[in-house]
């Protein structure tokens, strides 16, 4: 343990490996579960249209959702990443250590005496709890891709600043990085605004005369003054919005020359709230109270995790304290704050979305990526100010320790909806190979954390590979957000939803409905009309089974897309139900008895006793009446509340099936068992 602790102190006492240490912190914090990742919401449509319609696609839906200058960034990654989650997950960690590496580096140029107080804030700054949608892995990229060439270009202009040597083709280089950054992610316009001051700062060190230094200002300034007005002006003047308009409009830009008491009042109290909520309530998410129950072995993973990152941060800038720093870091790194915590947020202002208001909390941290920044140093000004010698090194070690707890608590539920998602896909197509086009696939509520009607429908579109299609097949409406009245539901309302360049018309006598529960044991349940009184679904879903049109669904062979699910394992109880099921949807008994036969086999055993439900079909069509009587006890002692479905079943056998003594005695036999005279 000593030498571990001698050759850790060896290393990061070395100033040059201070980027290898936030690269470490920012792995722990968003790479350690990367390989249990996947895609969420707004990941999905760059999803669908790359691989459905190609990657070229990718300049039409760009268009759509009015950043058409982002396409080059997503044609390149997608090119360079393909379609596997894990690839797209560690470059989105590399993106954000890059960013943090490059910032580190300017605040060093700015505050050249103060490299433990730059550190601090650049550790902060790299864990920082406000932005909650990295697991968001390809939505992500267009926000670090835009903050690590905000961060290059201010880096390169901050050394232009001071050295002479190829400052002419850096400089260049710099203005392009600033107008790649506002061309492509509109989320740093504001920001670029504190470059004349950065440039004052740094300049104050030649001692040069105040108005010979305002004057060297301006001219260095004037190329990225010159990106930024091109920039405006093509946003204002010259952009063409999509035909379903543009959703990012400059409304209250435009309400403070109509409205502007009224739309100054407006703006200081969001950006009050909005800059409390960044700043100092963020960082309350990081006590997280299921962390020390103790309760999981993911519990006690995350709480090494975080002792190990406390020892590390601890150990490194325990080392940086020994150097000797000189005057005063308060005034500069807290106006630089405030300056960047009030500009990464000014884009979303202008256009009427804040985040203290916003519909989806957890989405909306996206408004605030570059305000962390600005966060992250007034932080570090206060844990330098207010606190005493090795207690503020402690402090920050244990903020650093607390956000990666956080992270990885996060990533954890993002990982489950993955697995869930992985689950749906392939049960989805084991069940329902083909479907119909026009169809309406529909539960009762939304059943896949992280994601949203939209979301599910672009991925299972995605999942059926249909190609480059122009309306989509299918669309997903959770009920309750659709229009929860059943009864005009069965009589047929039109159901419509669109995203992007996607336009779904359908109406609900033409859907399918189903249930996805794996937290309780269950695989993906299609119900039918014969399914009005089943009692593990609610009220709602019962009634709606009546319209559920599994004639929609074709028998086929359909395969998971390898690329973004990987291998899909067929050895499983859901696999050989779902397929039971569809077997049983045409009549193929002898392939309902022998996937039964095969589940048996390598023991997959049903845990909920409606599964078994196809199988006793299946046998007592075959006239297997012993087999009948085994499954449908066994059915009854898995799963309580099971009698009405049970029951029903036997009644459809004694319709259905040749009429034989042992049949019929059977069934009589059963019944009471079951009393399924209180059922009828």
């Amino acid at each position: 343990m000593k030498r571990i602790r001698s050759a850790l102190q060896s290393i990061l006492s070395q100033e040059k490996y201070t980027p290898l240490a936030f690269l470490v912190v920012a792995f722990i914090g968003f790479g350690l579960l990367a390989n249990r990742l996947g895609f969420y919401q707004d990941d999905w449509p760059y999803i669908f249209y790359a691989f459905n319609k190609g990657i070229p696609s990718l300049t039409l839906e760009l268009y759509y959702d009015s950043r058409p200058n982002a396409a080059w960034l997503y044609i390149v990654m997608f090119n360079l990443l393909g379609f596997k989650p894990i690839a797209w997950h560690l470059a989105a960690v590399i993106f954000r250590w890059l960013t943090g590496t490059l910032l580190w580096y300017l605040f060093r140029r700015i505050w050249p005496s103060h490299t433990r107080q730059v550190t601090f804030a650049t550790y902060l700054f790299i864990v920082h709890p406000f932005f909650l949608i990295q697991p968001y892995a390809v939505n992500s990229i267009l926000y670090w891709a835009g903050f690590l060439f905000f961060s290059a270009s201010l880096l390169i202009m901050a050394r232009n600043a001071t050295e002479s040597k190829h400052r002419i083709p850096l400089t260049m280089l710099a203005v392009l990085l600033e107008a790649v950054h506002l061309f492509t992610s509109e989320y740093f316009v504001g920001m670029v605004i504190v470059r004349p001051l950065i440039l004052y700062w740094i300049l104050n060190s030649r001692e040069l005369p105040t108005r010979q230094r305002i004057t060297t200002v301006v001219k260095q300034w004037i190329p990225y003054l010159a990106a930024l007005a091109a920039y405006v002006i093509w946003r204002m003047f010259l952009y063409v919005p999509p035909p379903i308009g543009d959703r990012n409009a400059p409304e209250v830009l435009f309400a403070l020359f109509s409205k502007p008491l009224q739309t100054i009042t407006y703006l200081i109290r969001i950006a009050l709230q909005d800059s409390v909520i960044i700043t100092f309530t963020s960082w309350y998410r990081t006590l997280v109270p299921e962390l020390f129950a103790f309760s999981s072995i993911f519990s006690w993973f995350v709480i090494l995790v975080s002792i190990f990152a406390f020892a590390a941060v601890f150990i490194h800038l325990k080392q940086i304290a020994e150097k000797e720093e000189r005057g005063n870091w308060f005034a500069q790194p807290l106006t630089l704050g405030l300056l960047l915590l009030l500009l990464g947020m000014a884009p979303i202002w202008i256009i009427g979305q804040d985040i203290v208001t916003h519909k989806n909390q957890f989405a909306g941290t996206r408004f605030g990526i570059g305000s962390t920044l600005g966060a992250a140093l007034i932080f570090a000004v206060l844990i330098n100010s207010l606190i005493d010698g090795r207690k503020k090194i402690a402090v920050v070690s244990a903020c650093i320790a607390l956000a990666i707890s956080m992270h990885l608590t996060n990533e954890k539920d993002f990982a489950y909806s993955w697995e869930k998602q992985e689950r749906f896909a392939q049960q989805l197509l084991w069940r329902a190979p083909k479907i119909e086009a026009g169809t309406a696939l529909v539960t009762d509520e939304e059943i896949l954390g992280y994601m949203g009607s939209y979301s599910v429908s672009y991925s299972i579109i995605t999942t059926y590979q249909p190609g480059d299609i122009q309306t989509p097949p299918y669309w997903y409406f959770p009920f309750y957000y659709t229009n929860p009245n059943v009864q005009d539901f069965l009589a047929g309302i039109p159901l419509e939803d669109s995203k992007l360049t996607m336009e779904f018309k359908g109406n609900s006598d033409k859907m399918i409905l189903f249930t996805f529960n794996p937290e309780m044991q269950r695989c993906l349940w299609v119900l039918r009309p014969e399914d009005t009184n089943l009692r593990l679904v609610s009220t709602d879903m019962r009634q709606l089974s009546a319209g559920s049109d599994v004639e929609l669904i074709q028998q086929g062979e359909k395969n998971l897309p390898e690329q973004i699910y990987g291998k899909q394992n067929t050895e499983t109880w859901c696999y050989f139900f779902e397929k039971a099921d569809l077997a049983r949807q045409y009549k193929d008994w002898d392939e309902v008895v022998r996937l039964w036969g095969k589940s048996q086999a390598i023991g997959e055993q049903a845990d909920n006793g409606f599964e078994i439900i196809p199988f006793i079909e299946g046998y007592g069509h075959l006239g297997d009446w012993e087999q009948v009587k085994t499954l449908t006890k066994s059915a009854k002692r898995i799963t309580a509340g099971l009698e009405p479905s049970l029951c029903s079943t036997l009644d459809r056998l004694a319709l259905d099936t040749p009429a034989s003594q042992e049949r019929d005695d059977t069934l009589m036999k059963l019944k009471d068992d079951l009393n399924c005279s209180n059922y009828q």
